[in-house]
């Protein structure tokens, strides 16, 4: 399977800055599978200054930017997100795979505009 696997986080320190590579996950607001082209969106943050590319080789990549920016491209439906999550014939999943997208809507509503999240992309392929 050729895409990537996305969640946003809240920071655990609160957001009242940008994340780093390092910054650890709080709160997941959602998480979705894409095919080979799900980057695209947060690359278009990255180009116009909205949002920050933190680096990663795709095991994983990060970005950072604000609630602001982020909330409104996956409360209802998250860029490129895949109704039915697909996996390989040699993938191993565990009891923790949710195989749907989830997003937790009240949570997302409740960050600040300018609280930074953390998104953490996973290559799947």
């Amino acid at each position: 399977m050729l895409g990537w696997h996305i969640s946003i986080y809240r920071q655990a320190d609160g957001g009242e800055s940008p994340a780093t590579f390092a910054s650890p996950e709080g709160t997941r607001l959602a998480v979705w599978q894409t095919g080979v082209g799900g980057l695209d969106w947060l690359d278009n943050l990255v180009k116009v200054g909205n949002a920050i590319g933190l680096g990663g080789n795709g095991y994983p990549v990060r970005y950072t930017a604000t609630a602001e920016h982020l909330v409104p491209h996956f409360i209802d439906t998250p860029p490129q997100a895949k109704e039915n999550w697909l996996l390989g014939a040699g993938d191993i999943v565990t009891d923790k795979w949710e195989g749907r997208t989830v997003i937790d809507g009240s949570a997302a509503l409740q960050c600040r505009p300018d609280e930074w999240l953390l998104v953490e992309a996973w290559d799947e392929s």
